[in-house]
């Protein structure tokens, strides 16, 4: 399975030398936290077995909420919960644009 990580290093000079002065600080931060997620450059969490006293260095994921990687169960489970709310039958949107002078009526 293809990692975003490896998307967005592929195509990030590309990306930051258009769209740069767009981005906001948020934005620059999520993609270097999923950058570095479970990667070799992330903080890494010590793992040792009692019986043989074997360690291992698991790399942290980043926890950020628009990473794919890390957020897939949790989203899921948000599906899950809002489907369960859902009551049988099907389900319509409709749109209305009302006059000027009864928007706040309806508001």
């Amino acid at each position: 399975m293809i990692r975003l990580a490896s998307i967005i290093e592929k195509f990030q000079n590309e990306f930051f030398g258009q769209y740069r002065d767009q981005l906001l600080p948020s934005h620059l931060a999520t993609l270097n936290a999923i950058i570095q997620c479970r990667s070799d450059a992330a903080p890494k969490m010590r793992l040792k077995c009692q019986s043989c006293d074997h360690e291992h260095y698991l790399p942290h994921s980043c926890g950020n909420r628009n990473c794919p990687h890390c957020q897939a169960h949790e989203s899921q489970q948000w599906i899950e919960k809002q489907q369960a709310k859902l009551v049988p039958g099907q389900y319509y949107l409709l749109t209305f644009t009302l006059p000027a002078e009864f928007r706040e009526v309806a508001y």
